[in-house]
């Protein structure tokens, strides 16, 4: 089923087009599986060792926007594959997804205190423990995708490698790292911003993207035009991000704002306005990138379009 996404109300959920009840029904019905699959893919948090179960389960569990995994089930479901084909591979994201902010939150790296509405969770269960919990996460990940058993063994090695690139040391740690590297001076220039954008936010968003591309078993080009819509999607997406720490209320976003106050970031470089016109710039070229997946493409241009407009709803200036 095609589905036409509006983009994020105030609670930081997908919000889809208000013309087609039966598409809004079933992006509900992707978040609720989403979410009930997770918790039957991780341990209880009565199992052993209980404290690091909890704590995987406290992040991953949080809610959140998920649109990292509504993507992969998109792409595979526009493409020809069943939800239940995807589901699982979408629930490995979102679990590299919520490990990613573990660690992005702990106080040698962004020393953040709240995400998604409740306080990091390094400030819970501790450093150590959240440490623990992210790597614990992205391993199990890794097994997910492992015992996908309704997908081909090389759609599963494929995807397997897929997300471990988007992990590494070129994809989201290389732009932890960059971000670090960016805070003391160096490779804070706009080329410098925007490589380490894509690695540390787009490298996910592309690996979500064709995930569900692999899963639907396409040919090259199509999966090479989702690649692309990811890479310019994520750009767009962090530059948004920018603009609501700077603009958007804590209490709107889920998360600290001004967290980016004492760091360059494309937003201060670029100003408001320049900010807003590269985000229209990478939604173009996102929606371009999809000539070649015909009806399909048109969805997924209209998702990074509403996206837009909602959040700059968010954002006054």
């Amino acid at each position: 089923m095609s589905m036409s996404i509006e983009g994020l109300g105030a609670d930081g959920r997908l919000r889809l087009a208000p013309r087609d009840e039966e598409q809004r029904d079933a992006a509900r019905r992707w978040r609720q599986l989403i979410d009930e699959r997770l918790a039957e893919l991780v341990p209880a948090g009565e199992v052993d060792p209980r404290p690091l179960h909890e704590s995987m389960r406290y992040s991953l569990l949080a809610g959140g926007k998920r649109i990292r995994p509504v993507l992969t089930i998109q792409v595979a479901t526009d493409l020809g594959a069943t939800e239940e084909d995807a589901l699982d591979v979408a629930c490995a994201v979102e679990m590299v997804h919520a490990a990613s902010l573990i660690l992005d939150d702990l106080p040698c790296m962004d020393d953040a205190s709240l995400r998604r509405g409740n306080p990091a969770n390094h400030l819970v269960y501790g450093e150590d423990t959240a440490i623990l919990a992210a790597t614990a996460l992205l391993n199990r990940a890794f097994g997910v995708i492992a015992e996908c058993d309704r997908l081909p063994a090389q759609t599963r090695l494929d995807l397997t490698r897929l997300l471990s690139e988007s992990v590494g040391s070129n994809g989201i740690i290389a732009g932890q790292f960059c971000d670090l590297q960016i805070r003391h001076g160096h490779g804070d220039d706009v080329a410098g911003l925007t490589e380490m954008y894509g690695q540390k936010t787009g490298a996910l968003f592309v690996a979500a993207l064709e995930a569900g591309a692999r899963v639907a078993g396409v040919d090259d080009a199509w999966v090479d035009a989702v690649r692309d819509y990811g890479v310019n999607l994520g750009l767009a997406f962090q530059l948004l991000d920018d603009l609501l720490d700077t603009f958007g209320s804590r209490e709107d976003i889920g998360k600290d704002t001004g967290q980016d106050d004492a760091k360059s970031t494309l937003a201060s470089r670029l100003g408001a306005h320049g900010t807003q016109q590269e985000v229209h710039r990478y939604i173009e070229s996102a929606a371009s990138a999809l000539a070649p997946l015909g009806r399909s493409g048109h969805q997924l241009a209209n998702l990074a379009r509403s996206y837009t407009r909602s959040t700059m709803e968010r954002v006054t200036v």
